[in-house]
């Protein structure tokens, strides 16, 4: 019957979206997997771009079986109501069409289970796709904000001898430093001094 075929069309279709799904679940997996590493982030643009490609691709999936609910639901009113024959025999009996209606309820009421679990599933995915591309700018800034306090902190290093130096360079006649015996070797030593201590500071505080 017309009613029977259209069931094979789409218990076969609905079938088909299970191995897409896996397919998409897989591709998440590996998402968090890399997510989650501890490795470096400055590459992270192709991770972003597979994040945002595959929830793309979650989407369009919802978008097409957003249909199927309502159509197979308003099948089955049809077949409850007798507006679609479920019977292929015009010259069957009134209880053997019932009892065909009630096997063929049953049987498209199967596939929207299928249908219902199909979205769920999706609705999953795309939340978690969602979180992913939210933690992966939030390591991203995190990554960016440890590069910057790395930069400073050399830059801070760097930037006390020549201080100290941009100091005893001054031509000024009254800076009794420069006559001292142990200026020089006093001048080295502080310099090594304060940038051993601001390395012990940066260190301590974990920003080298």
């Amino acid at each position: 019957s017309p009613a029977r075929l259209l069931h094979r069309i789409l218990d076969s279709t609905v079938d088909g979206y299970a191995p897409v799904l896996d397919g998409l679940e897989n591709d998440n997996d590996e998402i968090e997997d890399i997510l989650f590493s501890t490795g470096d982030r400055r590459d992270a643009y192709p991770l972003a771009q597979r994040i945002y490609e595959l929830l793309n691709q979650v989407i369009d999936f919802q978008r097409a079986c957003r249909p199927l609910e309502s159509m197979i639901g308003r099948i089955i009113e049809g077949i409850r109501t007798g507006a679609l024959d479920p019977s292929p025999y015009p010259s069957a009996s009134e209880e053997e069409k019932n009892e065909e209606a009630v096997e063929l309820a049953r049987q498209f009421r199967n596939v929207l289970d299928h249908v219902v679990h199909t979205k769920e599933r999706l609705e999953d995915l795309r939340s978690s796709l969602e979180n992913a591309l939210r933690v992966h700018d939030t390591l991203l800034g995190q990554q960016q904000n440890d590069d910057t306090k790395k930069i400073s902190a050399y830059a801070a290093l760097l930037m006390v001898p020549t201080i100290i130096g941009s100091v005893y360079g001054m031509n000024f006649e009254v800076m009794p430093e420069l006559k001292w015996e142990f200026g020089y070797p006093a001048a080295l030593l502080l310099m090594v001094g304060s940038c051993l201590l601001l390395y012990w500071f940066f260190k301590k505080n974990k920003w080298l």
